[in-house]
């Protein structure tokens, strides 16, 4: 395959086009800002998701407590879990998953 100037050219040409619209779009953003006319107002309902959104980004995705429980258990041969219990637990979670 063959690479010449032309299409580092365009590239180029590429590359300029886009920081021109960055530009534009700086001080349009700027003008609009300084203007002082716009105003965002949020719902009850808005600010309440915002705040579990939060909440939720805050707490750890492993809840390191019970993984310790659980791991030691396993490892001194002392969790069972019965055959009864697995497709009660699969039968529950395929009915959620329909509703």
């Amino acid at each position: 395959m063959r690479i010449d100037d032309k299409m580092r050219f365009d590239l180029n040409k590429a590359n300029e086009a886009a920081s021109k619209k960055k530009t534009s779009a700086s001080s349009a953003e700027s003008a609009s800002s300084t203007s002082g006319s716009d105003s965002v107002s949020l719902s009850d309902s808005a600010k309440v998701l915002a705040g579990m959104k939060n909440t939720l980004a805050s707490s750890p995705d492993v809840r390191t407590d019970l993984v310790a429980d659980l791991k030691s258990r396993i490892e001194n041969g002392t969790y069972d879990v019965s055959g009864r219990q697995v497709a009660e637990k699969i039968v529950q979670t395929s009915v959620e998953d329909l509703f």
